[in-house]
């Protein structure tokens, strides 16, 4: 069986800046984005699944989103597919890791995907470098600066 990872808009957005998308859909997962969040990225077919919550997840959602008042509504809907999924939750988001931990899912990062791109050996070495690179220089980019390094 295959491990989903539900991605969150912070991995796609540091993602595709560091011009990995492509090769996180090569990795070994099915990845899985909510509706909201493919629609708010504008993303193009990737090779990523499209999860459209059920009419009993959406509340579900909003009750999160009730309790984790730090979360945004494209959080919360996230963290309902990676539990609808039991998936792996792709996400750089704090609050978000600390929702995921509470119900028990495994959480990881970017930086997590550099790691299984180079086991993997689905794309260059150079394209990794390049990627580090290029969000050690972005303002927008929120990652460890030595784990980066």
């Amino acid at each position: 069986m295959t491990d989903v990872i539900v991605v969150d808009a912070s991995c796609l957005i540091d993602l595709r800046k560091g011009r990995l998308l492509t090769a996180l859909c090569s990795l070994p997962y099915q990845l899985v984005v909510p509706l909201p969040v493919r629609k708010s990225e504008v993303l193009d077919d990737q090779g990523m699944l499209t999860y459209d919550l059920t009419p009993d997840e959406v509340p579900q959602a909003l009750t999160l989103k009730q309790h984790h008042r730090a979360l945004s509504a494209s959080d919360c809907f996230c963290l309902v597919t990676a539990l609808a999924h039991r998936g792996i939750l792709l996400t750089g988001d704090a609050p978000l890791r600390r929702a995921a931990t509470e119900k028990e899912l495994s959480v990881h990062g970017v930086l997590w995907i550099i790691s299984e791109l180079v086991v993997a050996k689905s794309c260059p070495i150079s394209l990794l470098i390049e990627a580090l690179q290029a969000w050690q220089s972005d303002e927008t980019v929120f990652l460890p600066p030595d784990e980066v390094s």
